[in-house]
């Protein structure tokens, strides 16, 4: 299973910034017993401010918020105080 998931990792009145994380897990099961294999990578930060909303990957890349929105579940309701028209940088 491969999935993306979103946190708040700081908040103030002014801004917001979020980590967008790539999560792994496999299963195997051998003639012993179960492995459980896990990996978490970043994706992308996302800040979001009174200014506007900005999102970068891990390259320092912009990256299209709508597209973070639509992959990882859960991000538009931790964006939605701070909802803009304009995405990305």
């Amino acid at each position: 299973m491969d999935s993306l998931r979103a946190s708040e990792v700081f908040k103030v009145s002014a801004f917001k910034l979020i980590a967008v994380e790539s999560v792994d897990l496999r299963q195997s099961r051998t003639k012993t017993g179960c492995r459980l294999h896990g990996k978490i990578e970043p994706v992308a930060v996302i800040v979001c401010s009174t200014d506007g909303t900005y999102a970068l990957d891990m390259e320092a890349q912009a990256v299209d918020v709508d597209r973070l929105k639509q992959a990882t579940p859960g991000l538009d309701s931790i964006m939605r105080p701070f909802d803009h028209d304009d995405r990305g940088l």
